[in-house]
């Protein structure tokens, strides 16, 4: 390979990075490679503002790729998560769905593919990116991977160094974000930026078809690594969880380099990629740069209602626990994510926390008044599903927003409950 002088690589890492534009150039992709990765864990089955699931929107895009590559350019289809139910925490469950060939006989393999997919398991990206490493032929000419995810490495491993292990071989690493949280989007933001590739943002859902084809025509950036300056940069937190320790490791050999805690929110660091632990998850693909501070924000869950809420926060992927709401506790401190809200017979689905931001749930409250004479009381959903009890002790309860029936003594109560609606029972 020819390498440029020390000043022309110098010039040619100041132009890419200065032309706004760099990003946005459409190349010629005819004789391009192209592995698209879809994201098909659980959390894509979570619904977007205009009802539809991610999954649908991703598969509608997918399928509509065929139609604007070039017949002549080599496409193929991995997806991860598709094959495993999360219950299963199948960390290596990724998988060819659709080998490459050109886009002209390809399309209606892939069509078929997404058409069948189930949204299901975990997100091993890092795996995913190895796997896909030997997915492309000897003789493939320029080699590129789309990645399309809405969240973030739920396995072993860290992507970005997964990232780096492909550029090492001459593979582009286009991401598209798919409504992501601030963690996620680092993470993905960081895995391109390793391999010479873009980030592409599609922040709401519906615009997904659009930013995948900006994706798909993205032109490789010329990168010229200049040996790093002497000078460690800075890792640093906005918040940690009150009495815990967050273990700050360095993501390529494991080791433990410090922790951050309630009175110790920033550190200095060598330059290279780390993950932080925050519960029983880990915060990966962080990337610390020479004489620079990056900063990495929790978000808070919040609960207010007219009753005490009783509610374990799970991951929504994994059914990870990361805290719970109880009589004293009624904030959450957590990494950013989609979480849910378990209650003790229902479940609040796919709540996103995103980073430096509080978000505050109001949940229905349910309530049996003082002096109402009954002898049995239930509150259940329309299809006759129990979702609360009440017994000598419980007169009042905390459910998700739904479609509830109050039956108090064989008397049925509809009850189709907004976020932070107050039920009550009275007597005569």
């Amino acid at each position: 390979m020819r390498r440029l002088p020390p000043i022309a690589a110098l010039l040619s890492c100041l132009v890419l990075a200065a032309s706004p534009a760099a990003s946005a150039q459409t190349c010629n992709i005819a004789d391009r490679s192209v592995l698209l990765i879809l994201d098909a864990s659980g959390s894509m089955n979570a619904r977007l503002p205009n009802g539809e699931t991610r999954i649908a929107v991703a598969q509608r895009a997918i399928k509509g790729v065929a139609g604007f590559v070039p017949a002549q350019a080599e496409i193929s289809l991995r997806m991860y998560g598709a094959q495993s139910a999360a219950s299963q925490k199948n960390c290596q469950d990724t998988h060819l769905a659709v080998p490459f060939g050109p886009a002209s006989a390809n399309g209606g393999a892939i069509t078929t593919t997404v058409d069948s997919t189930k949204a299901q398991g975990y997100t091993p990206i890092a795996h995913s990116l190895g796997q896909a490493a030997n997915d492309f032929a000897a003789a493939a000419r320029e080699r590129v991977i789309v990645l399309v995810s809405d969240g973030k490495e739920t396995c072993q491993g860290d992507p970005v160094v997964a990232a780096k292990a492909l550029a090492a071989r001459g593979i582009t690493v286009h991401t598209v974000g798919f409504v992501v949280d601030t963690a996620a989007r680092g993470q993905l933001q960081a895995i391109a930026r390793a391999t010479g590739g873009t980030y592409f943002d599609a922040p709401t859902g519906p615009e997904l078809p659009e930013t995948l084809k900006s994706a798909l025509g993205a032109c490789k950036k010329t990168v010229v690594v200049i040996p790093a300056k002497p000078q460690p940069g800075k890792l640093r937190t906005t918040s940690a969880t009150w009495l815990a320790s967050h273990a700050v490791l360095n993501a390529e050999t494991g080791q433990q380099v410090g922790a951050f805690n309630s009175s110790r929110l920033e550190m200095p660091l060598p330059a290279g990629i780390y993950e932080v632990r925050f519960g029983s998850a880990s915060w990966k693909g962080i990337e610390v740069r020479p004489g620079e501070t990056t900063t990495i924000s929790p978000g808070v869950l919040k609960v207010e209602a007219g009753v005490f809420v009783h509610a374990t926060v799970v991951d929504s992927e994994t059914g990870e626990k990361h805290g719970r709401f109880d009589n004293v506790s009624t904030s959450v401190t957590l990494m950013p994510g989609v979480y849910d809200l378990r209650f003790a017979k229902t479940e609040w689905r796919f709540v996103r926390v995103d980073g430096g931001r509080t978000t505050t749930l109001r949940p229905v409250a349910v309530i049996l008044a003082p002096g109402l004479k009954w002898k049995s009381a239930r509150v259940t959903t329309q299809d006759g599903k129990e979702a609360a009890r009440f017994d000598a002790v419980t007169s009042r309860v905390a459910l998700p927003p739904g479609d509830y029936v109050v039956v108090v003594d064989g008397n049925r109560l509809p009850f189709p409950a907004t976020e932070g609606a107050v039920f009550e029972v009275k007597g005569q």
